[in-house]
C-alpha cells in the first residue's frame, strides 16, 4: 500500500526543484554511467552461472527427468548461484530507480521553467 505524499507546492509559487537539485540529479547521472553498465554485466553473469550450476547439478543427478530437475533446483551450490544473482538483481534495480528519480527532478525542473517563462508560474 502507498502512502499518501504530504508534499505540496511551495505556497508562495516558488520552484518545487531548484537548481543545486538539478545540478545534483547531472552529476548523479554522469557518475553512475559505468556503475549502471556493471550493475547490468553482474546481472547477466550471475544469471549465467546459476543456469550453469543447475546445469551441473541436473547432469549429474540421478533418477527421472522430473527426479532430476526438482534435485538439480535443491542443490546449495544452485540456491547460492541464485542469491548471488538475486543479489545482482536488487543492486541494478537501485541504481536504475536512482537514475530514474535523476531524470524525473531534471524533467520537472525544465517543465517548471518552461511554464515560469511563458508566465504560467511566477
Amino acid at each position: 500500500m502507498r502512502s499518501k505524499s504530504t508534499r505540496s507546492l511551495p505556497a508562495d509559487g516558488g520552484a518545487v526543484i531548484d537548481a543545486a537539485q538539478v545540478d545534483r540529479a547531472v552529476h548523479y547521472l554522469a557518475t553512475t554511467d559505468e556503475s549502471i553498465a556493471d550493475a547490468r554485466v553482474s546481472v547477466l553473469r550471475t544469471e549465467y552461472l546459476a543456469e550453469v550450476a543447475e546445469a551441473m547439478a541436473y547432469k549429474y543427478a540421478e533418477g527421472s527427468i522430473e527426479d532430476r530437475k526438482r534435485e538439480a533446483k535443491t542443490v546449495q551450490a544452485v540456491k547460492d548461484a541464485k542469491d548471488e544473482h538475486f543479489k545482482a538483481v536488487r543492486e541494478y534495480e537501485v541504481l536504475k530507480a536512482k537514475r530514474k528519480r535523476a531524470e524525473l527532478t531534471i524533467e520537472l525542473f525544465r517543465t517548471s521553467e518552461a511554464s515560469r517563462r511563458v508566465g504560467n508560474l511566477q
